[in-house]
This record gives C-alpha cells, sequence and structure tokens, in this order.
C-alpha cells in the first residue's frame, strides 16, 4: 500500500470516527450525519492522487448513497 492509499484510509477512518461520536451526540440529528457522511466518503475518494478501480466505485457509489439520504432527509424533514 503506497503512501496515498494510507493517507486516504487514515483520513476515512477518522471521518467515520467522528460521524459515529456525532449521531452517538446527537441523535435526532442522524440523517443529516448520514447525509454528510456519504459526501465525505465521496470527496475523500474523489480526490485520491492514484486511483485504482476499487477507489472509483467506492467514490461512485457514495455519490449514490448521498442523493439517496439527501432525498431521504428532505422527505422526511
Amino acid at each position: 500500500m503506497n503512501n496515498d492509499h494510507k493517507v486516504t484510509h487514515y483520513s476515512s477512518f477518522i471521518f467515520s470516527t467522528i460521524m459515529v461520536l456525532l449521531v452517538a451526540i446527537f441523535p435526532q440529528y442522524t440523517s443529516w450525519f448520514v447525509t454528510v457522511f456519504f459526501l465525505g466518503f465521496a470527496l475523500i475518494y474523489t480526490f485520491q492522487r492514484h486511483k485504482t478501480s476499487s477507489s472509483k466505485a467506492i467514490s461512485y457509489i457514495s455519490y449514490l448513497l448521498f442523493i439517496v439520504s439527501l432525498t431521504y432527509t428532505l422527505v422526511n424533514m
């Protein structure tokens, strides 16, 4: 694993940990945190320097899930 992949893995782990803590502290905003979570993952894997096919797949799936969760959140306001 090269250095760029390590940075991506570390940043996604830290981001995930922060999102889980926020959901635990503020459960009433869970749908918004899930929306931000998927957007964050999409952006982390979009701006990765040396993209592999799995990184591109994670990015595309995260964008799709972001759209789904944003729609869900806005409909259920």
